[in-house]
């Protein structure tokens, strides 16, 4: 993700969805309080509901009209396309066109970053049930201008009208934490028959402990059922989760550092909101992949007692790995440099006290 990716994405949507006062406002400073009160207004019932909705529970749309669908595209737009955005490296497309299903697509979101990001056209094919998400959804879409374009789109309210076919990618953003336990499963296992061989699956919720843990538990369901969807991101394997089966609480999370744009950073003003960095879980698959090599860095590198700590995951391993006091070197540097979710190729993965000797080396496309 690069800085100008999210800047022209904010731009593009402050010039849809202010008033030509307003945008005029945004390019040389400050947008008005008179011109974003009412977004804020409906900004902070969409909050107050996402904050009451009970994980395993049918989320009733907060969305109820224009301004409110308009308000979301604003503020959360940017944030989960940057996490789109931060995931898109990691797939590799042969063609100058991508086929994507997009469900719960809210204004168009992945849509929207992709397309900020790339130069490759999409043959779009959205889902959401709100009426004045799509229609907001539509209007951004189709006034994208840029070196990637949509080359086709489609826009429903529901899968079911959708015929049958296959996508390169299938992507399900935020949508699988609003439904009930059962109709999460049924819809992905909906979302897998659509996936194309060598397509991607590309499962995002929000970076919260229930939230992920639920994502968790379907990623393991996935890995069972589908054993030719293989895990790209985060996981380097594809048996049960062992941090799920470890732990009652912990969860698998990453955590976006990015330079906030200015008029979202506006309305976490006025919000009393803080988006300065972005939690988010997910997991990535692609159909007929193989798993990547190497260990991958959960938590990140912390000072010890014993020495530098940090949580790794990979094929038959997890577990703590120490640099101990004392051990420290340039062989091993990369390890206590690294960041959450890095993966790092070690000479002999381990846990517990690495051997001095062991040469570990940040992989690149990680």
């Amino acid at each position: 993700m690069t800085i100008s990716t999210i800047a022209k994405l904010e731009d593009f949507l402050a010039q849809q969805l202010l008033s030509p006062q307003g945008y005029a406002q945004y390019g040389s400073g400050d947008v008005s309080k008179s011109e974003l009160t009412p977004f804020v207004t409906e900004l902070r019932k969409i909050s107050q509901a996402y904050v009451a909705h009970e994980v395993g529970a049918r989320l009733s749309s907060p969305i109820n009209g224009t301004t409110a669908a308009e308000a979301y595209a604003l503020y959360y737009t940017i944030i989960n396309a940057a996490k789109i955005a931060h995931l898109f490296p990691l797939m590799s497309f042969n063609t100058p066109s991508i086929s994507m299903l997009d469900v719960g697509c809210g204004p168009g979101t992945a849509a929207l970053a992709l397309l900020a990001a790339g130069s490759k056209s999409l043959d779009l094919t959205c889902v959401e049930h709100s009426a004045a998400m799509r229609s907001v959804a539509e209007r951004l879409l189709s006034k994208w201008k840029g070196e990637a374009v949509v080359s086709r789109m489609r826009i429903k309210a529901s899968l079911n009208v959708i015929s049958q076919g296959s996508f390169d990618l299938v992507v399900a953003g935020n949508m699988l934490a609003e439904l009930e336990e059962e109709e999460s499963l049924r819809t992905l296992r909906a979302l897998i028959s659509r996936v194309s061989e060598g397509g991607y699956l590309l499962l995002l919720e929000p970076g919260q402990q229930l939230h992920s843990r639920r994502l968790m538990a379907l990623r393991d369901r996935v890995c069972v059922e589908y054993p030719d969807l293989v895990p790209q991101f985060p996981c380097l394997r594809d048996d049960a989760c062992p941090m799920l089966a470890s732990s009652s609480t912990d969860w698998c999370h990453g955590t976006i550092e990015w330079r906030q744009p200015k008029l979202n950073a506006q309305f976490d003003d006025l919000l009393s909101f803080n988006k300065h960095r972005i939690k988010y879980s997910a997991f990535l698959f692609q159909r007929g992949g193989s798993l990547k090599d190497g260990v991958r860095v959960i938590s990140a590198p912390s000072k010890e007692r014993a020495g530098i700590e940090t949580l790794l995951c990979g094929k038959d391993l997890y577990g703590i790995a120490r640099i101990r006091k004392g051990a420290r070197s340039e062989l091993n540097r990369p390890l206590e440099k690294a960041s959450v979710f890095d993966r790092l190729m070690v000479s002999s993965p381990c846990t517990g006290n690495l051997p001095e000797d062991v040469e570990v080396v940040a992989a690149p496309n990680s």
